[in-house]
Order: structure tokens, then sequence, then C-alpha cells
């Protein structure tokens, strides 16, 4: 990663665990209920299971913490157990996962702001206030990354305002009859339908890693890392369980699968149409903020000298205060391609086919993290390594099972980046040979 800023002071426990929540307290919960509508109130489940899996995860985030303190962090765990190679080949696939990412929150904002204006519920309206918002954002980091902390920052105090409304007013308002009816709308197996909704939840988990990757920043990070990382999910999922049921027995699946703003439509029978206002606006301003946040990771994840510095021309990479307006319009222009390409018959849909790419290829980079875990994991005796050794077993378990049961036509998305992270790094392996070819070939001609 690039070099970290200076502070003014270190991440204690508190802070690195808040670093934790914001990051999977994103704007991805404010549509995973719309997407699940499509499942059922069986979508429970998933949110079970993908908790489990991501409980496995944080104690592999967490041990390689304890083992590696003074490393730099998730790459250069990666990097220095399996190698450069991998390395640059899973933070490739990392920087992908981070635009294909920003998308879907995009999606998030324009299915709030068709509260407002019901015309861009539907495509091509959503399609093009989604690129609209996506290059508003591109604009604000061209303008400079203290605008996009700001504006971050601002929205912030809004984020959860919507999911913690609904999570516990919403419970006076719960009929279990709506619940059971809604229970399983594909009438396929539980076996079929848990796995495939976990797949679409997890969305709501990534950022498990976060602490992982600022460690750098964080004071004691064998200590505070773990207690930020498994602080960090215990509260995520708290809220996502408590929020995920609620709105199941608030709105029926059929209602839900069609809405493009589900939390402002199950505040409406609650607390009227004008709090229900409130809600969307709520979501649609924490959306908004998400998005040019997730842009500036993106982009400074593509100018990392470390992980991915080689694969964009040398003009783009230059290092500066910010990045380059060229390589914020590329990732603009990749991330509406995106936009375009998943364009589907309601938000919702949208929604879930970009988060399922966005897991799988996040799932990639936690499978390889767990292997790591594993293959350092014999630097410890005793009882405890056989637990080590358990959790690391478990959540590379998990990560390619998310893969494996995700949607099998969303794969070559995948596919597709991984395709592209081994190009980029054969084309840089050959970057140095090329060069001593061409010094050898002036030599001899002297």
């Amino acid at each position: 990663m690039t070099d970290m800023p200076d502070l003014g002071g270190k991440l204690g426990p508190f802070l690195a665990t808040m670093v934790v929540m914001g990051g999977m307290i994103g704007s991805g919960i404010y549509m995973l209920p719309a997407s699940l509508g499509t499942f059922g109130s069986i979508s429970i489940i998933g949110w079970a299971l993908a908790a489990a899996g991501a409980t496995m995860l944080g104690g592999v985030f967490s041990f390689l913490a304890i083992l590696r303190p003074n490393s730099a962090g998730l790459f250069a765990y990666i990097s220095e157990s399996l190698g450069p190679g991998t390395g640059f080949v899973v933070g490739v696939l990392y920087w992908a996962s981070g635009w294909v990412g920003t998308v879907p929150i995009a999606v998030a904002a324009t299915g709030y702001l068709s509260f407002f204006f019901p015309q861009i519920a539907n495509a091509p309206g959503s399609t093009l206030a989604t690129l609209g918002l996506l290059w508003l954002s591109v604009v604000a980091n061209i303008i400079g990354p203290k605008l996009v902390a700001r504006i971050g920052g601002w929205t912030l105090t809004f984020g959860l305002a919507p999911v913690l409304l609904v999570s516990v007013a919403g419970w006076f308002y719960f009929h279990p009859s709506i619940f059971m009816a809604s229970w399983n709308v594909t009438h396929a197996s539980v076996w079929s339908v848990a796995p495939s909704t976990a797949v679409i939840v997890f969305m709501g988990f990534l950022g498990i890693e976060f602490a992982s990757i600022i460690v750098p920043l964080v004071k004691n990070p064998a200590r505070n890392v773990p207690i930020a990382t498994l602080g960090g999910l215990a509260c995520a999922a708290i809220i996502y369980l408590a929020s995920g049921a609620v709105i199941m027995g608030i709105l029926p699946a059929a209602v839900l699968a069609k809405s493009s703003a589900p939390f402002a439509v199950a505040a409406a029978p609650i607390l009227g149409s004008v709090v229900a206002g409130a809600v969307a606006f709520c979501a649609m301003f924490k959306s908004s903020g998400t998005v040019g946040v997730s842009v500036l990771v993106a982009a400074e994840t593509a100018r990392s000298d470390a992980v991915l510095g080689h694969i964009l021309p040398h003009k783009i990479n230059k290092p500066a205060a910010k990045a380059s307006a060229t390589n914020l319009i590329f990732l603009g222009a990749i991330m509406s391609v995106v936009t375009v390409a998943s364009t589907s018959a309601s938000l919702g849909r949208q929604f879930a086919i970009l988060a399922n790419v966005t897991v799988v290829l996040s799932m990639a980079v936690y499978a390889t993290t767990s292997l790591v875990l594993l293959r350092i994991s014999g630097e410890v005796t005793g009882a405890k390594r056989h637990f080590i050794r358990a959790c690391a077993v478990g959540a590379g378990l998990f990560s390619c099972g998310m893969i494996v049961v995700s949607e099998a036509d969303l794969l070559i998305w995948s596919g597709l980046a991984l395709v592209f992270a081994l190009i980029a790094y054969w084309a840089f392996r050959l970057r140095p040979s090329r060069r001593m070819v061409s010094t050898s070939g002036a030599a001899g001609g002297g």
C-alpha cells in the first residue's frame, strides 16, 4: 500500500474498532433486503452462515496480527509468505473488488434517491443516475482527498440512522405471519437457498480486513488488531441479524424484492411518510458519501507501488499528494462500463449481481490469507497451533465454498479479473528482462 500519512498518533482499540465497523456497515445494507426479497425470510439463515464465516475470517486476521505484529499488513503477509508474485496477483484482485464494489454503493444511493424521484427506479433512468453519482465522486476526488474525507465525515452521522430506526422500532410492528408466509418463496431446498443468500449478504461483512490493512497505524497491533477485528464484527453482526429479521416481518418478500428503498418503505407504516422520507434521505446521503470514499480507496490502491504500481502507465502512477486526474478518469470509465453491463430489471437485482462478483473477488483474497496463516502456524507450539490451524482451514474452506456456490454465470467476471491479474504480472516480469536485452544490445552496438 502507499505510505501511511502521519496522523499525529496511532489508533487505539476503540478507534481501530470504529474503522472496521465503519468499513463493514457501509451502504450495502441499505439494498440487501431488496436483493434477499427474491429468496424470502429464509435468508436469515444466510445471515447466520455469513456471520459464522466472518468470525473464522476475523480469527485469521487476528492471528496474523499476533504472529506478525511488525508486518506492514495484509499484502505484506501474503508477499512475505507466498512470494511477491502471489502478493501482486492478490493485490490486483483486491483492487478489482474495490472498483466493482463501488458500483453497488452508487446503486444503493440511486435506489433511495428514487424514493423522491420514482422515474429513476428503473432503467435507463437508474443507470443514468448511478453514472451521475459515480462521476460526481470522481470529480470530488480530482478536487482533492480532503474534500472527499470531509463529505465522508458529514455523511457518517447519517449512516446508521435508518438501519437502527427500523431495527429497534420495527419490532413493535413485526408480524410473525408475514415472516412465515415469506419464508421460502423460491420453494428450493434450504441447502441450496441458504448458501446463495450467504454470498449476497456477505457484502455486508466486506471490510473485516481493514484493521489488518492499517496495521502500521495501530498501536500494539498484536493486541488491538484482534480487538478491532472481532469487536467490529460482533457489533456489525448484531445489527445485521436484527435488521435482516425485522424487515422480513414488516414487509412481504414480494414487496421487498420490488423495492428500490426497502428501509424507507419499511419505515412508512411504522412512523409515517414524513419519517420514511427522512430515512430515505439519510440512506441516500450516506451512500453518496461512501461512493466518494470508495473511489478514493480504489484510486489509492491502484497507485500502490507495493502491489499495483506497475500495471498502470508511469504518468498515471506518479507519486503525489492525491491520485492524478488521469487515474481517476480511468477508474470512472471502468466503473461506468460495469454499471452499464450490470443494468437489470430492478435495482435490487443489479445490486445482487454486483455484490456477488465483489464477494467472489474478496473471497479469493481471504482464501489466500487463510493459506498464509496455515503456512506460518508451524511457528506456534502446543494446543494453540491446532486451534490456529483449525481456524485457517475453516476460513479457507468457507471462502472457497462461497466462490463455488455463487451464481455460475457471474463467475466469468471474477475469472476475467484473475486472468487480467496473471497477464499483468507476466508483463511486469518481462519488463526487467526486456530492459536488460535492450541495454546489452546498446552496449554491443557501441
